[in-house]
């Protein structure tokens, strides 16, 4: 089971992450809407809804890619903000991100890949930086990989190599983006409890973004669920995978059943305008 962290976990003040009402959107279209959520060190995150609702852009707010409209970003207690760069870099090299797909430089070794950030951000010793990369490639279980390039192992290994290389800087805070798309059943339990492994022995917390509903819930603390509105993604759930199994949320159910009737229709709208272009297309 996950191990819940002891402190409050709705208190901003000790949450390595805190949204406070964050608003955020492109142009006039809003894609999140008055976002109120803080995850704790130690806990395990996970942000669900269906595609498009914005959950990538969550990680994009955290990592200082993109800039709050409104509201209050909070990472390690400090302010979010993009203008202060030198800042913006500092809190950055305290997280480890893992992006959807693994992401390798495919001409970097699964060794050189490990060694990227460490070589860029640690300046080691070379005897040091070995040691170090070797013990963050046994963590994942991939050592004997180290001298492979990323066209000679699996997707799955590739995975877990893009995982010791989040890792390598032993950070505070873990995002990933969409961990176990495209996994085998056996890559992905193997990922996901290597995510909360890895999460409890650095004492660090993580953000996942997915949709995978089955293994995320035996790795997780609290899931978000996310749900589309006119006004911009609301957050519709807040809670321990239990509490979620267990509510009455038309939206939840519609998600975790992947019922086909539900408050997301199955069909797009189509208005007079869409039919008047098809009519005109027919003629």
């Amino acid at each position: 089971m996950p191990a819940t962290s002891a402190m409050s976990l709705s208190d901003p003040d000790s949450a390595c992450l805190s949204f406070d009402r964050v608003r955020f959107g492109y142009g006039p279209r809003t894609i999140i809407q008055d976002l109120s959520l803080t995850v704790q060190k130690g806990e395990v995150m996970a942000i669900m809804g269906g595609s498009g609702v914005g959950k990538t852009t969550l990680l994009r707010l955290i990592a200082g890619l993109v800039q709050p409209a409104s509201g209050e970003l909070r990472v390690f207690g400090q302010p979010l903000l993009g203008d202060q760069i030198q800042d913006l870099y500092a809190i950055r090299r305290r997280m480890g991100l893992l992006f959807q797909f693994g992401a390798l430089f495919t001409d970097l070794s699964c060794f050189e890949n490990v060694a990227f950030p460490l070589r860029e951000h640690a300046k080691l010793p070379e005897s040091l930086l070995q040691d170090v990369v070797l013990l963050k490639l046994e963590a994942v279980g991939l050592r004997g990989a180290a001298h492979l390039m990323p066209s000679e192992i699996s997707g799955g290994m590739a995975r877990r190599v893009a995982l010791a290389r989040a890792i390598a800087l032993d950070p505070e805070l873990i995002l990933y983006d969409e961990p176990f798309a495209g996994l085998d059943p056996i890559s992905l339990g193997v990922t996901a409890r290597l995510i909360r492994r890895l999460n409890d022995a650095l004492g660090a917390a993580s953000v996942i973004v997915t949709h995978d509903v089955e293994e995320t819930f035996e790795i997780a603390d609290r899931v978000a669920v996310l749900a589309p509105s006119e006004e911009g993604a609301r957050l519709v759930a807040l809670g321990t995978p239990q509490e979620l199994l267990d509510s009455s949320d038309p939206y939840v159910r519609q998600f975790l059943e992947g019922r086909e009737e539900g408050p997301v229709q199955f069909h797009y709208p189509a208005d007079s305008l869409a039919r008047g272009f098809l009519g005109g297309q027919r003629r």
